[in-house]
């Protein structure tokens, strides 16, 4: 097993990521969790501890599905002494969320936000809200035990020829490609596209996006996991055949000493801030001449450093491809927790803004 080091965050200016076992919720302060069919759904009743009596909001989906644990966490919410609330999440319209959302936490000095089975783009939005409201934002993970597909079906699927079957996927297909005015920018609109996106285990996501935008270029990055990496690997094996189809400098590849061909520019699936760092990197090569499209089809931490990287650079312009929905396989069992404490999240945001501002104008005296 590689060992847990937090590489990502030295010298980065951001906030740790750090193993938590004990986050109280006293009053004025929201816990938002999801109703997800995961085994982590519940995780945080392990964590949170309620103070004085408080409020939860709880993220329904749409479109329906019978797996979603909406009875449990409700039950949960109720015996923990929370006040709950409950905010619909439809992940093929998801334009009224966001006014939803500020509305039932208008009030709120502070949120905890459980990302551990919250939809990517429902993430996005709620850390949208807390940066306009400034609210004191912690961000809390929980890791599963085991990820789908397992090191046997991949096994499998390279033994037969094909990774590319549906055993080794985790979605069972793409609706579209979703965009949301307060994630999107009219910036250099008429230029070409230089889109960002991140591997996954179905590289449908990522194809269904360069068939939506048309891009004159692709830059990939891969998930580093910091336990079960093989499926580092695993990533860029499914995408290798689209990786080829463009310019190496773009996506580059090296060879090891043993002859294991690897995907060259990754970050860690756990620690954000090498995803804010790689992100600010790839923007400053490439915003003079193209216009920026970022894809957060990575971890649920690589998707906090895309919202990260976006809020400090509003032009960059947010598209998600949507999965149709997941196989029940996706996750299982409960690992550990993490926090990240930001404390008041639109301040944070802009001192992140002010210090690329100042990036900039260093390079331009230079």
């Amino acid at each position: 097993m590689r060992t847990r080091r937090n590489t990502g965050q030295r010298d980065s200016g951001l906030p740790r990521i750090d193993r938590v076992k004990h986050v109280r919720l006293d009053a004025g302060r929201v816990l938002i969790v999801s109703a997800g069919f995961e085994d982590r759904t519940l995780a945080w009743r392990d964590v949170i501890s309620v103070t004085q009596p408080g409020r939860c909001i709880v993220l329904t989906y749409l479109p329906f599905d019978r797996r979603n644990r909406e009875t449990d966490v409700a039950a949960a919410v109720t015996s923990a002494g929370l006040e709950l609330r409950i905010v619909e999440f439809d992940r093929y319209q998801p334009e009224s969320f966001e006014l939803s959302l500020r509305s039932a936490i208008a009030d709120a000095r502070s949120v905890v936000v459980d990302a551990s089975t919250m939809s990517k783009l429902a993430l996005l939005l709620c850390l949208a809200v807390c940066d306009d409201l400034d609210l004191d934002l912690d961000v809390l993970y929980t890791e599963a035990q085991e990820y789908g597909p397992s090191k046997a079906e991949l096994d499998a699927a390279v033994a037969a020829g094909d990774v590319h079957r549906p055993s080794v996927q985790v979605y069972t297909g793409v609706h579209g490609v979703m965009r949301v005015a307060r994630l999107s920018s009219v910036a250099m609109q008429g230029q070409p596209t230089a889109a960002v996106a991140f591997m996954s285990f179905n590289e449908y996501l990522t194809q269904a996006l360069v068939d939506a935008v048309y891009p004159s270029r692709l830059f990939l990055i891969n998930g580093r996991p910091p336990r079960l990496t093989w499926r580092e690997q695993a990533t860029f094996m499914i995408h290798d055949q689209l990786v080829r189809e463009w310019p190496l400098e773009d996506n580059p590849v090296r060879t090891d000493a043993d002859g294991t061909v690897t995907y060259g520019r990754s970050t860690s699936t756990l620690w954000y801030a090498e995803t804010v760092s790689l992100l600010f990197d790839l923007y400053w090569q490439i915003a003079t001449d193209y216009r920026v499209l970022l894809a957060p089809t990575g971890s649920k931490m690589q998707t906090l450093g895309c919202y990260i990287a976006r809020a400090a650079h509003p032009d960059i312009h947010i598209e998600y491809p949507t999965p149709k929905s997941f196989f029940d396989f996706y996750s299982t069992g409960i690992a550990e927790s993490w926090r990240v404490r930001f404390g008041k999240f639109g301040s944070f945001v802009n001192r992140v803004r002010e210090t690329e501002r100042r990036r900039l104008i260093k390079s331009i005296l230079a």
